[in-house]
């Protein structure tokens, strides 16, 4: 088979596509990912194998995403004499056309287009060898399943013979295969998948299995109506002994009945005799309750009256004890009182001494506050003083020792002046009076040398005036003095005194004044104690406040406040005054602490006598409440008896009336002669009953009893199983009936005669199947035989192949279903499945190329490789083109590569190359309308859309 044209229509994501292939060698559709290249190889499966009707997964998967078309395939196909042009449509519109060109002319359509491809096909082409050559995107490319297929088959059997295609005799090879083939048949007439019995030895064993069930049943029939005359002859034999027994039985149990029925009215008489004697026990108890009850009643009168005497006398106890106790009561409250009145006085004697002690602190301490504060005050304002006077220029140790290094500068500048220039020497005469050189006086009898480093001037005032200039030689030393001078004189400006000297005094006296200040910040820290002054005038205000007097009319009052007030109104006009009067001497200060100590012991004894008063004050309380909870005590329980003697009163009264009601009622004598009459006739009762019972007794009733109920159920078991033995010997004989018109013997003897004729049958049929099965396994044995020949040529072939791949020291052993199974490469034998994927694939393809190469050009197939060689490196990839090219050289056979990487097959040589292009639908192309429902059923009907379940996949 050859394919030629292939077109597809919305099939997947192809629009519109047709692809021509070259008839012969090797054709290379090449393109990018998802442009349609698989979709070609799977057209071609759906072409062949699903109907238009189909609704199969793989048909709905071909449709186009997003439009509501139909999926669209045809093909131009060569297969051995004919040429065809194959189309058919799925989903929507469905169509099935086949237009046959050669040899002859043929249209067909819908179901008799299908099948009569498949037979064109199945009649020219090995369809297993078509699918074992293909290699698909999805599978990786290995060795391909080559056993059994026809095609090689014969091819492989010619080249073992040394015959060739075109010389062999007509039909020799499948004159062979025919045998073959026909000895198998002849086996499968007997014999299907897994050695399953089918045809004539399934229909032998049928018949055989049918023939021993129907004798065996036949039989079973008979035997069941022998065993049935031999139940019923049981049964008659049991139905006479049951009535034999139940006549015997009968007599037995109406003796047993009659004795029975005798003890029942003896029985009947001993329970009225028991009834007796429970009434008359009942009588007597009744009687000997109400004799007790009454003696209940006067026990309990007397008890009642006693406990009343009882409770009298309690009450009277209790109010001469309630007596006694009020008047202890009243006696320790009297006490209670009068130590709470001493406890009273005391606390106000321990207030007043405590507030004078309060006062005499408070004076204390508003004397020493206010003294302290005096000091604070000097000491503050003292500092003050030294502050302002120390506000002049600040001038530090470090300030001076700088100023002092320029003025030694000075001195320096004027050394170098007065060692490098002349001298003036100024004599002052005696009687000479205002003589000055450079500006100072000099003394009469002073000499005085003035160095000429500058203008020089001498005078004598109102007389004459001198000025000497130094020369051009001490100018620039005379320039350093008065640089020397000028930093001099700014250094003092900046401390802003006049010279040296005054800042020399500057700074002792800013350090005496820091020494003074911090002299006084000590005594201000001593005397506030932290505080401010502010703060300590506030506590002194505070506490002249406290002594200042509350203005009160009664004088009584303010001694019961305890603070006196200090005499004279000066004190609260200003603190100072407190300390003038005092004194702040330590005479003072010692008597103030004198009268604190005493005010302190008068205190201390104050609140000591107070707490003595409070604690005997306490003790009274406590000794009166005592006596108070007693006396409580007492009245509840005075009241208690008094309740508990009005109880005991109210019962005694009530029962003494119950007892003289119920003596009127029935004396004491009537009641107790009742008692011992009605306690006489229970026994006599209670011995009629016994001596019946024990007469009853004696002539055990029970046995009499158990033999009663036992002869009972022995009646019923009999009367059971009587009617149990009819019923079954009914069933028995109407089953006998029944079998008597069957004719169960001839049954059997038929039966009989089918399981021998059945047994002969399937002996002659077991034995022609074993002597198919001895042929077919001879021929396919010498069958099999010859194919060992078949492996040389495969072989010679693939390692011709190969040899371009992996080098002429290449070797490989072939099993004999034409499988590799090991590779030998430079004496180095490595099995197939240990070598590398890319060997493999590449052994693979050889194979594959090697079979086109040797099946006959009628019984080829194309070769359809989908994008393979993906672990194949570039050298090998080179050797491999030369291996397409040397296959298909000087031959009819095709060879289909499909594949996204173009540059694997570019060196094939005489390689048709078509390049895919993605097919989309035009943008705006709108969906063709739906036929109407009745169109698309008279396109099914006219395609013949019935499902074939042994064709279609779907």
């Amino acid at each position: 088979m050859r394919l030629l044209r292939i077109r597809l229509t919305n099939f997947r994501g192809v629009h519109d596509r047709e692809v021509q292939l070259a008839e012969q060698g090797v054709t290379v559709l090449e393109g990018d990912n998802e442009v349609g290249k698989t979709s070609t190889v799977s057209a071609l499966d759906l072409l062949v194998d699903f109907r238009d009707s189909s609704t199969a997964a793989e048909v709905r998967a071909a449709a186009p995403a997003g439009r509501d078309a139909g999926p669209e395939v045809e093909a131009e196909i060569v297969s051995g004499p004919y040429r065809v042009v194959y189309r058919k449509r799925w989903v929507r519109r469905k169509l099935t056309e086949l237009t046959v060109l050669a040899p002859t002319a043929e249209q067909l359509t819908g179901r008799e287009a299908h099948d009569r491809m498949l037979a064109i096909l199945d009649e020219t082409m090995d369809r297993s060898l078509w699918r074992a050559l293909r290699v698909e995107q999805h599978t990786p490319l290995g060795q391909a399943d080559l056993g059994g297929q026809d095609a090689l088959t014969r091819a492989l059997d010619r080249a073992a013979s040394g015959v060739s295609g075109a010389g062999a005799p007509p039909g020799a090879d499948a004159a062979a295969e025919d045998l073959v083939e026909r000895a198998l048949a002849e086996v499968r007439r007997y014999h299907g998948g897994n050695n399953r019995p089918v045809g004539p030895l399934r229909e032998a064993n049928e018949r055989l299995t049918a023939a021993r069930a129907e004798a065996e049943a036949a039989e079973a029939s008979v035997a069941e109506v022998e065993r049935d005359v031999a139940l019923r002859a049981d049964l008659d034999r049991e139905a006479s002994s049951l009535a034999v027994e139940r006549r015997s039985h009968s007599e037995r149990a109406h003796e047993l009945e009659d004795r029975w029925s005798a003890f029942e009215a003896r029985r009947l008489e001993v329970t009225a005799a028991a009834e007796r004697a429970k009434a008359a026990r009942e009588r007597s108890r009744r009687a000997t309750d109400r004799q007790a009850e009454r003696a209940r009643l006067v026990e309990r009168a007397g008890d009642a009256a006693r406990a009343a005497e009882t409770a009298d006398a309690a009450i009277a106890t209790h109010e001469e004890r309630d007596a006694a106790r009020r008047s202890d009561r009243d006696d320790q409250q009297a006490a209670w009182e009068t130590a709470r009145a001493a406890a009273t006085e005391a606390d106000t004697a321990s207030r007043t001494a405590d507030d004078a002690l309060a006062t005499a602190r408070d004076r204390a301490e508003l004397a020493d506050l206010s003294e302290r504060l005096r000091r604070a005050e000097a000491a503050e304002s003292a500092r003050r003083e030294v502050e302002r006077a120390a506000a002049g220029p600040t001038v530090d140790a470090a300030a001076v020792e700088s100023l002092e290094e320029l003025d030694r500068g000075v001195v320096r500048a004027e050394a170098e002046l007065a060692a490098g220039a002349g001298t003036v020497e100024v004599v002052g005469l005696d009687g000479a009076s205002g003589v000055t050189a450079d500006g100072e006086a000099v003394a009469p009898g002073e000499t005085r040398s003035v160095p000429v480093a500058g203008p020089v001037t001498v005078g004598v005032p109102g007389v004459v005036e001198v000025r000497v200039r130094p020369g051009l030689d001490g100018a620039e030393a005379r320039r350093r003095v008065e640089q020397a001078r000028e930093e001099r004189d700014r250094g003092c400006a900046e401390l802003g005194v006049a010279d040296l000297a005054a800042a020399r005094a500057a700074r002792h006296a800013a350090e005496d004044a820091a020494g003074r200040i911090r002299e006084l910040t000590a005594v201000l820290d001593r005397e506030l104690g932290g505080r401010t002054t502010a703060d300590v005038r506030a506590e002194v205000d505070r506490l002249v406040e406290r002594l200042r007097p509350e203005p009160a009319a009664d004088p009584r009052s303010a001694k019961r406040k305890g603070r006196q007030a200090p005499d004279g109104p000066a004190l609260f006009d200003d603190p100072a005054h407190v300390e003038d009067a005092d004194g702040p001497d330590a005479e003072a200060r010692t008597a103030r602490a004198a009268e604190l100590e005493a005010l302190r012991r008068e205190a201390a004894q104050a609140r000591e006598a107070a707490g003595e008063a409070r604690r005997a004050a306490e003790e009274a309380e406590q000794a009166w409440r005592r006596y108070d909870d007693a006396v409580r005590a007492a009245e509840s329980e005075i009241a208690a008896a008094r309740t508990t003697g009005a109880v005991a009163r109210n019962d005694a009264d009530r029962l003494a009336a119950e007892l003289a009601d119920a003596r009127t009622a029935q004396p004491d004598d009537a009641l107790d002669a009742e008692a011992t009459d009605t306690l006489a006739r229970a026994r006599r009762t209670e011995a009629d009953h016994e001596q019946r019972a024990a007469a009853l007794a004696a002539d055990d009733p029970d046995t009499v009893e158990a033999l009663v109920v036992s002869a009972r159920r022995a009646t019923e078991a009999m009367t059971e199983r009587s009617g149990e033995v009819e019923r079954r010997r009914a069933e028995v004989t109407g089953r006998l009936q029944m079998a008597g018109g069957e004719g169960r013997h001839d049954r059997l003897t038929a039966a009989r005669d089918e399981l021998a004729a059945a047994e002969r049958d399937h002996t002659s049929v077991t034995r022609r199947a074993a002597a198919a099965t001895r042929l077919h396994s001879t021929l396919a044995r010498h069958r099999d035989e010859v194919r060992q020949a078949y492996v040389a040529p495969f072989r010679r072939e693939v390692e011709r192949l190969a040899r371009i791949v992996f080098g002429p020291s290449l070797a490989l052993e072939v099993d004999p279903g034409l499988r590799i199974v090991a590779r030998t490469l430079g004496g180095v034998t490595v099995p197939f499945e240990a070598l590398s994927s890319g060997a493999k694939e590449q052994l693979g393809l050889c194979a594959r190329l090697a079979v086109a190469a040797l099946v006959d050009a009628e019984d080829g197939v194309p070769v359809m490789i989908d994008d393979a060689l993906g672990h194949s490196d570039p050298a090998r990839l080179e050797r491999l083109a030369a291996v397409f090219t040397a296959a298909t050289t000087g031959t009819t056979h095709q060879v289909v590569v499909l594949t996204c990487s173009p540059a694997r097959y570019r060196g094939i040589g005489a390689a048709r190359t078509v390049p895919l292009s993605p097919s989309l639908p035009p943008p705006a192309a709108v969906p063709s309308a739906e036929p109407a429902p009745a169109e698309d059923a008279m396109s099914d009907e006219a395609t013949g859309s019935a499902e074939d379940p042994l064709r279609d996949a779907g």
